[in-house]
């Protein structure tokens, strides 16, 4: 695997790192085992037909996995063609994931330190702004945060805007749409600056049909 570059506008603590291919060996590699792999919070760029990048965070809270299966199970049947469009992904809380808890108690919630966070001095919120940069570059096509939640709850999509862009990415994954305006620092919000966005609820992490759901809208 190659080394993953570094990115010098990051700040002691909490490093962004950038892959520019998705390495083949994380196929396989559950979201417990991925500090193994990846060293912190990674931007990986996968090239596609279409430039204008999707883009994708998964493990924002480290006990949700659904977003890092559902990625696996997309780019496993792609393997062996080129994505319809180019895939930018973040892998977030790697750390957090490697305990199976949702943030460690030293750390700041992954979703509530993007851009619109009351917090914006802090190391992780300045690596998240320059996650927001960086994509913001590439002209995204739309984004989509991938969660879990607790509970036997239906599968529902979150919307900070209610523009039929945003609504229509969020009815491509589920008819339950919720609106909302707090809490602030969420991805979905900072990214809907920028293109259409949406946060999606999948059900309780490890259900392979909140997998599998989510794996149909990257798809």
């Amino acid at each position: 695997m190659n080394q993953p570059s570094t990115d010098p506008a990051a700040t002691a603590g909490q490093h962004l790192h950038q892959f520019d291919h998705f390495p083949v060996a994380l196929l396989e590699v559950p979201a417990r085992e991925l500090w193994r792999h990846l060293p912190g919070p990674t931007l990986i760029s996968i090239a596609g037909q279409r430039p204008e990048p999707l883009f994708v965070s998964v493990l924002l809270h480290g006990n949700e996995d659904t977003g890092w299966r559902a990625i696996q199970k997309v780019l496993r049947r792609l393997q062996k063609t080129a994505l319809p469009r180019s895939l930018l992904l973040f892998v977030g809380n790697i750390a957090a994931a490697r305990a199976g808890v949702r943030t460690l108690p030293e750390q700041q919630d992954f979703n509530r330190a993007w851009p619109g966070t009351p917090d914006p001095a802090t190391a992780l919120a300045r690596m998240l702004s320059r996650v927001v940069e960086l994509v913001g570059q590439r002209a995204p096509f739309a984004s989509i945060d991938i969660h879990n939640n607790s509970g036997r709850n239906p599968h529902y999509a979150c919307v900070s805007r209610l523009t039929e862009p945003h609504l229509h990415l969020a009815r491509l994954f589920s008819r339950t749409v919720v609106y909302f305006e707090r809490p602030l620092g969420v991805q979905s919000a900072a990214l809907a600056q920028l293109c259409p966005a949406v946060a999606i609820e999948c059900g309780r992490a490890g259900e392979g049909a909140g997998i599998e759901h989510a794996a149909e809208l990257v798809e």
